[in-house]
């Protein structure tokens, strides 16, 4: 993390990281690359700066969660931001997480 990022809150990191890249970033990466500690804060973080990014004009794009093993792709409104645990289709636990970019 370079110096210019050493003032920024949590949430402004995250913005700044999504406008820095033209393509969707995985939840799992965001989480690596800002140090979060859990996944339930970086999740509230993110639905935190929607409303931030709406009121500048630009849209939070979401990418759902999907299987690696089966392809099955979660796409109910309610767990486009949650990782889970195993698929429903085929019960393997090998989940690709969502991914965000901004538009």
């Amino acid at each position: 993390m370079e110096d210019s990022n050493i003032w920024l809150t949590r949430r402004q990191k995250i913005i700044k990281l999504l406008k820095e890249y033209s393509f969707s970033i995985d939840l799992k990466s965001i989480m690596r690359e800002l140090e979060y500690s859990s996944k339930r804060m970086l999740i509230n973080d993110i639905m935190s700066i929607t409303k931030t990014l709406n009121n500048e004009g630009l849209q939070l794009v979401i990418s759902p969660p999907s299987c690696k093993a089966c392809g099955y792709v979660f796409k109910h409104k309610k767990t486009l931001l949650k990782i889970p645990s195993k698929c429903p289709k085929c019960r393997e636990q090998r989940i690709e997480w969502p991914s965000i970019r901004v538009k």
